[in-house]
């Protein structure tokens, strides 16, 4: 089956296995939702999507799943500030990125996670700090609300 492309729900389910976890229907279906999605998505938010995907689901039984999922570098979360925390896919599942959100309007724009590599570098080197800035939305103000 070589040059087949394997769903992140599939990925998940090899990972829990070899991990000795439970693939749950709950599990599969975060994952599902969150690689659905462009968006930047709620607890709340996922555990109606989940509920729609997989009638039966219970929203608690998905916020299990989002601390599981989280604990097995599956899923992260990122901090917005006063719009809340985000979920989205992690690890092998999703290219890692960082976020900057527009303190002006609320959108919340996806960047290349290596974009501060240089100052993780410098401040490593200068300060022995490791600069973890993935949970974290990184706060401005976008290019349209400052034209």
């Amino acid at each position: 089956m070589s040059g087949t492309t394997k769903s992140p729900a599939e990925v998940t389910a090899e990972r829990l296995r070899e991990r000795g976890e439970r693939v749950t229907p709950a599990r599969l279906a975060v994952v599902e939702v969150l690689a659905g999605t462009d968006e930047h998505l709620s607890a709340e938010q996922i555990g109606e999507r989940a509920e729609e995907l997989r009638p039966g689901i219970h929203r608690a039984t998905v916020y299990r799943a989002l601390d599981a999922l989280g604990e097995f570098g599956l899923v992260t979360h990122v901090h917005l500030g006063r719009a809340g925390t985000t979920y989205h896919l992690a690890g092998e599942l999703a290219a890692p990125h960082l976020h900057l959100r527009c303190s002006e309007c609320g959108t919340v724009v996806d960047v290349a996670g290596d974009i501060l590599d240089p100052v993780r570098r410098k401040l490593l080197r200068e300060q022995g700090f490791r600069l973890a800035p993935e949970q974290v939305a990184l706060v401005g103000v976008c290019k349209d609300c400052s034209a």
